[in-house]
């Protein structure tokens, strides 16, 4: 494996790790294996890939991991169209294979799933 994918590997599973600790952490929290998806978003992230990691709860809620060492949990939100998740300063809402990801006032990123 090539040295650059080799750090890359190690940074996803800390990032792994951590996420699991929030979850482990959030009440009413229950063990269960995530649905995964992988987004390529456009915008002004220093990472262009997300990883998404879906769990039906309850909370119904969504990890989001990107390349900047972040991950944000967001809970599911009504929505008429699409699955919607969001916490008031963050939303990652999804419609088919495409995704909108606004964090606070900044531009919103237009993503699709890899």
């Amino acid at each position: 494996m090539p040295r650059h994918r080799n750090r890359q590997h190690r940074h996803w599973i800390a990032l792994l790790a951590t996420t699991a600790s929030l979850i482990a952490t959030a009440p009413g929290a229950q063990a269960e294996a995530p649905t995964q998806a992988r987004y390529r978003c456009n915008g002004g992230l220093d990472a262009s890939e997300v990883r998404a990691l879906f769990f039906q709860g309850p909370p119904s809620e969504v990890v989001l991991l990107s390349g900047s060492n972040e991950a944000s949990r967001l809970p599911q939100q009504r929505s008429g169209s699409g699955a919607r998740y969001g916490d008031g300063n963050e939303t990652f809402w999804i419609k088919g294979d495409q995704a909108t990801w606004q964090r606070g006032k900044g531009r919103a990123l237009q993503c699709q799933t890899q």
